[in-house]
């Protein structure tokens, strides 16, 4: 049985990842909550998934929750005027929780702001890109180059959607390009949140390994 960790569970996107997941009867569903009544914002179920709350600023916190986990699924979407270093401190907090032991994979969904483009810039950098969101832009750039540059004893995967990210578009399939240092091709590409979704469960059951970039089905 694997045992499979949802940060940003009761968002759209982590909530249609414990869906996909729910599917497969190899696992086993923990999501992580900041309170108990987020409870209620969970997707519903045949069976109930199991909840565990968990202060992501608090390492020994959430070494309880993640000591046993084979995967954690980073679907936290940090809002507001964000530090550019504030995903990676998340990721290394999340690094230091988890069993020493054991190998755990670390699938992270990322963000557009990330992408390269043509001229060394970072799709942050670009004049379309929305300025309410750049903080969180400027932060998934620094967080895919420190997953790229280092080397870790656990496993990740970074999904990155392309900047139209459709909250209710229909479920098509999904197509994955491997990262490249010019990802200018992908900035007019769309994708749905279900079939993100659908790929980010595809990355855990696979133990897809790197940087993604993920697209709807045209």
């Amino acid at each position: 049985m694997k045992k499979i960790l949802i940060l940003g569970a009761t968002g759209r996107t982590g909530s249609l990842v414990i869906k996909e997941l729910s599917k497969y009867e190899s696992v086993q569903i923990i999501a992580a909550l900041r309170k108990q009544e987020d409870r209620e914002r969970l997707p519903v179920l045949k069976q109930p998934v199991e909840t565990a709350l968990i202060d992501i600023n608090d390492v020994k916190n959430m070494q309880k929750s993640l000591i046993d986990c084979d995967v954690i699924v980073q679907a936290i979407r940090l809002r507001e005027d964000i530090s550019e270093e504030a995903l990676i401190q998340l990721d290394k907090n999340i690094r230091q929780a988890i069993n020493p032991s054991k190998k755990v994979q670390i699938v992270t969904v990322g963000g557009a702001g990330s992408l390269r483009l043509s001229k060394g810039q970072r799709f942050w950098e670009d004049r379309h890109f929305p300025k309410q969101t750049l903080p969180r832009g400027i932060a998934h750039a620094k967080l895919r180059d420190y997953l790229e540059e280092r080397s870790f004893k656990d496993p990740w995967a970074y999904l990155i959607p392309p900047p139209a990210y459709i909250v209710d578009g229909k479920k098509r399939g999904y197509q994955k390009y491997r990262s490249t240092q010019e990802e200018d091709f992908f900035i007019n590409q769309t994708v749905s949140y279900s079939d993100f979704a659908l790929a980010v469960a595809d990355a855990v059951m696979e133990k897809w390994q790197g940087v993604y970039l993920i697209a709807g089905q045209e």
